[in-house]
């Protein structure tokens, strides 16, 4: 994946810092992957010519090269200190090129495999394999409010658009719904796939806080707050989702999981 960008920012460290900008090796190959593949998950069936398809999964994660140099040239003391800025890490870091058509963009990485160039005996520049948590680089979430509802029940359509690349479902992270002083229930129907609706019956004053991804509900009054919701979890389709919502609530806000981009 080669970049344009003259300079990268990992684990919110300029390489600037260490004196270090983007550039390409000489030999230097293309993306190890691009991380838009995917694998079938199949059935064959004696006798039946086609296999079940039951679905797909998108793999392998995303892998590229990077390589960085020094104008000058690097001393073992100062390569030592970016060696222990940029390998070794026990967690997924956040990395950033810094190039026009990527400034929103970031990944979640691990950098592997350095090999240095020496010239004359001296580090001039050096090679990684950068590995990705999932097939996506990220934008940032985004976060959807209506509230300021001050009658017995709201009544309301809302639009989101979903801008990640992947073709199945987005669930939001973060629903945040706050009761009026009536209670009652909250529906919220997803138009455009095809009106499902989530329904959660709330008591006066209360505020559940819904992580739709992990499927889990905490109430600041209800202490089984499952056992007055339907279990269908808000979810997204690819593109723009029309919703209703109506109910007893003075408030929501929808946020959904970082964005995932497709990059080649």
């Amino acid at each position: 994946m080669p970049f344009y960008g003259k300079s990268f920012i990992f684990d919110g460290v300029p390489s600037e810092f260490y004196n270090l900008y983007l550039g390409q090796v000489a030999g230097e190959g293309e993306s190890i992957t691009s991380g838009s593949d995917v694998s079938l998950l199949t059935q064959k069936i004696y006798r039946r010519p086609a296999p079940f398809l039951y679905g797909v999964e998108q793999t392998p994660v995303l892998q590229f090269l990077l390589s960085a140099y020094v104008p000058g040239e690097l001393p073992a003391p100062d390569y030592s200190k970016v060696a222990g800025w940029l390998f070794g890490q026990k967690n997924y870091k956040v990395l950033r090129i810094c190039q026009e058509d990527m400034q929103d963009t970031y990944f979640n990485v691990f950098f592997t495999i350095p090999e240095i160039m020496r010239v004359g005996n001296i580090i001039r520049a050096f090679t990684a394999s950068v590995i990705c948590d999932s097939v996506w680089g990220y934008r940032e979430p985004k976060t959807h409010t209506l509230n300021g509802y001050t009658g017995v029940t709201m009544n309301d359509t809302f639009e989101i658009f979903n801008e990640s690349a992947n073709v199945a479902y987005t669930y939001p992270t973060s629903l945040i719904i706050t009761s009026n002083p009536f209670g009652g229930s909250v529906t919220i129907t997803n138009v455009t796939d095809n009106n499902r609706q989530f329904i959660f019956a709330l008591s006066p004053n209360e505020v559940l806080t819904i992580n739709n991804d992990l499927q889990t509900v905490s109430s600041t009054v209800n202490d089984y707050p499952l056992e007055s919701f339907n279990k269908h979890w808000l979810r997204l389709l690819k593109g723009n989702n029309v919703f209703t919502i109506t109910g007893s609530i003075t408030g929501i806000s929808i946020t959904t999981p970082p964005i995932e981009v497709k990059v080649g």
